[in-house]
């Protein structure tokens, strides 16, 4: 059975390819555009991809008070709303949460890391479109 891809897609996929490229402030604004277009359990889980964003561009930018509250917030947003249902892998992404808040707080300045998110993307698109 194929399933489609659903409506959120291109959007997300949007993000991701300007997130892997270093370009926070971009994938924040077309996440930020699909959470204004999507509301319920999607809208928070984008809100989680939001943050995340928002908490790597303040780490670009030397700014880690501002990432560490953040890294704090995402990841219940991802936890939170349907996890499985989406095609990235949400432990991932709250480990590298934990990683980098870990690392703020024994005073580190961690760059953004490579997270792959269009590979992600692209290897469940495979499955289920």
């Amino acid at each position: 059975m194929i399933i489609p891809a659903p409506e959120w897609l291109p959007g997300l996929r949007a993000g991701a390819e300007h997130f892997d490229a270093g370009r926070f402030w971009h994938a924040h604004e077309d996440w930020e555009r699909e959470w204004k277009a999507h509301p319920g359990a999607h809208r928070h889980y984008l809100k989680g991809l939001i943050q995340l964003t928002a908490a790597c561009h303040h780490l670009a930018r030397g700014k880690p008070g501002a990432a560490r509250a953040l890294l704090d917030r995402y990841p219940r947003h991802l936890c939170e709303n349907h996890p499985l249902s989406w095609p990235l892998d949400t432990a991932h992404l709250v480990a590298v949460a934990a990683a980098l808040a870990a690392a703020l707080d024994r005073g580190r300045y961690p760059r953004p890391p490579p997270l792959r998110l269009l590979r992600m993307i692209d290897a469940w698109t495979a499955r289920v479109v």
